[in-house]
């Protein structure tokens, strides 16, 4: 997958809400092990009402233990307000 096809995703997430196009941003955040990335996406698909993989939610958990406190909490916050995909 391209950058320019990362940005059509993106925007698809953030002007059609495409709920497919977030599960692609997702997976793939997972599958090239973008940490804080995948957290944020994770979070922005759960508020998107989407079902997520186990595989997913596992990695993201992993990584949430991995993670200091207050590093885990910014990450937190910023998925928090951010409504559309990072």
């Amino acid at each position: 997958m391209k950058r320019r096809d990362v940005r059509q995703l993106k925007r698809a997430v953030n002007v059609a809400g495409s709920g497919e196009a977030m599960q692609a941003l997702l997976q793939r955040s997972v599958r090239f092990r973008h940490k804080k990335l995948a957290l944020i996406r994770c979070m922005q698909a759960e508020k998107m009402g989407l079902v997520i993989d186990a595989d997913v939610l596992s990695y993201c958990r992993q990584v949430a233990d991995e993670m200091a406190p207050e590093d885990l909490h910014k990450i937190l916050l910023r998925g928090r307000h951010t409504t559309a995909a990072a």
